[in-house]
């Protein structure tokens, strides 16, 4: 049974104001740790490869980046210069309407080296709609991208984590081999060929060196403490007063 991380990435150097915005040289920094540990970084189209090869390294990593920023080229560049690549994952509308997005032309320099996949057209909570709208979420944000590259589309990123069985079905039954959502734990191959999910960890730009070797190593203590943390911030404001839910947040965060 083949374990290993899946990272998530965002903007890179071009987002000063959101959690998720990495400094380039943190990431170079990251991705040459990396390297130097002797890790293989691929995205989900070369992992799915190497499951009909059964061929694993000693040591892997899974890449995504979701959103579309157009500072996904330079992490491309980054990348491709370690002999990495990943899955990019956009948002039809923002690269259609936002200025920092990825316009068409940049996709598909983008698709040459490395695999597109869909974060649904307008970046819903997908648990909070219509069965309708989530079809027509991820079967347009497809098409969209397969017309733009010529490619197969087979991944899909849930916005936000938000995911339930229905939406793994109708991810499938719209050509949607793998599922990247939000949870903080590891994965194993047998997990993934059962569910067709995969566990993703996002890195925020607070995170030190020491936090995330502890990631990529799989430290029990740090992923418990995680978990714990999800727990109790998923706990309504309700039940706790703004005084308790701020304390726990605060020492949770």
């Amino acid at each position: 049974m083949n374990k290993f991380i899946a990272l998530t990435y965002h903007s890179i150097g071009d987002n000063s104001g959101n959690e998720y915005n990495i400094r380039i040289n943190t990431f170079k920094d990251q991705m040459n740790w990396l390297r130097l540990q002797g890790y293989k970084v691929e995205g989900f189209r070369e992992f799915n490869k190497r499951t009909t090869l059964n061929e694993w390294p000693d040591r892997y990593v899974l890449l995504t980046f979701d959103d579309g920023y157009k500072s996904f080229l330079q992490a491309a560049n980054i990348l491709n210069d370690l002999s990495f690549n990943a899955t990019f994952f956009l948002t039809k509308d923002w690269c259609n309407n936002k200025s920092n997005f990825l316009v068409d032309e940049e996709i598909k320099e983008l698709s040459l080296t490395n695999e597109i996949g869909s974060h649904t057209i307008s970046h819903p909570y997908l648990t909070k709609i219509p069965s309708q709208n989530i079809k027509y979420e991820l079967s347009e944000s497809k098409k969209w991208i397969q017309d733009l590259i010529q490619k197969d589309v087979i991944s899909l990123s849930a916005p936000n984590g938000y995911i339930n069985d229905n939406i793994i079905n109708i991810a499938i039954n719209s050509g949607y081999k793998f599922i990247g959502n939000s949870i903080e734990w590891w994965n194993n191959n047998e997990n993934i060929y059962s569910s067709n999910l995969i566990n993703r960890i996002a890195i925020r730009k607070s995170y030190s060196t020491d936090t995330f070797k502890k990631i990529i190593n799989r430290d029990i203590f740090y992923f418990l403490v995680r978990k714990a943390r999800t727990h109790f911030l998923s706990i309504p404001k309700s039940i706790l007063n703004e005084k308790q839910y701020n304390k726990i947040h605060k020492l949770l965060k």
